[in-house]
């Protein structure tokens, strides 16, 4: 199978050394620095922008499955990151002659604020930040694909955890600070060998519409930080009630329906180290 990873950074090089021995992989990657830290017999690396159309006419053209894993830390390059990229290829699929089929990876974060209560796909989208509708927009963007014949999958993720990314390593970058508010919001991880074989899942089984994903536990953001530190032996974050946070909505987000699809997940509860 010809597959290419849109954006092929933290999460996309996970997959890419998933399906490289067994597959045609084309990686893209804003920078050349992306693609070397794939470690993965990549048949094709391409650095371009989500927003080159004439590439990604190309790349489409040429995979039977395109895989978008976009992603940034910088809150001004959110709308070219994610919709324009999404507007681009969608641009892009008007010029080709066949359906493809799209995974992409959003964030449970469209959910918005439930004030702790269970969401699930069904749930309305209540967004509270400016990211997150950039988000809805971008899902919104990639199912239209649906009106020239392309199957779609969204897969709307918790925080990626995992090797590099360990949550004792954030903890040590906020020691320094105080955090604002009382640490009361439920918290919604998933470990990246679980996006991995999630996305695979979905791959071999031809799923299509929204599934989220994320693991089973869901405890209380200041009770599961203690927990790192005491694990990691690091002084305890102190937090400030009278300062208040922005934040992207309190909610616990439910597996349910991926998990009665028949997938399985690999780490069900939050590994704390």
């Amino acid at each position: 199978m010809k597959i290419a990873i849109i954006g092929c950074g933290y999460t996309g090089s996970f997959l890419a050394r998933k399906w490289a021995p067994n597959h045609f992989i084309t990686a893209t990657a804003l920078h050349p620095s992306s693609l070397k830290q794939i470690h993965a017999p990549v048949q094709k690396n391409i650095v371009c922008k989500g927003t080159d159309l004439d590439t990604l006419q190309k790349i489409l053209d040429e995979n039977d499955l395109i895989v978008v894993t976009v992603g940034t830390h910088d809150l001004s390059d959110f709308n070219n990151t994610y919709l324009r990229t999404a507007q681009t290829i969608h641009s892009a699929a008007l010029t080709i002659n066949k359906p493809n089929y799209l995974i992409y990876t959003s964030n449970a974060i469209v959910y918005g604020e439930y004030h702790g209560m269970w969401v699930d796909e069904e749930s309305t989208l209540k967004p509270i930040t400016e990211q997150a509708k950039i988000l809805i927009e971008t899902e919104r963007e990639f199912l239209s694909l649906k009106a020239l014949g392309w199957n779609v999958a969204i897969i709307r993720l918790g925080q990626i955890y995992g090797p590099g990314r360990e949550f004792a390593k954030r903890i040590k970058l906020l020691q320094e600070h105080v955090l604002p508010g009382l640490g009361d919001h439920y918290i919604n991880t998933i470990h990246v060998e679980d996006v991995v074989e999630a996305l695979d899942y979905v791959r071999t089984h031809n799923l299509h519409g929204i599934y989220n994903l994320t693991d089973d536990d869901h405890p209380i953001r200041k009770d599961f930080y203690e927990k790192v530190c005491k694990k990691a032996k690091l002084p305890l974050l102190q937090w400030n009630p009278s300062h208040s946070r922005l934040h992207n909505g309190n909610r616990r987000v439910s597996t349910h329906k991926i998990k009665s699809q028949g997938y399985t997940l690999l780490h069900p509860h939050t590994i704390i180290a």
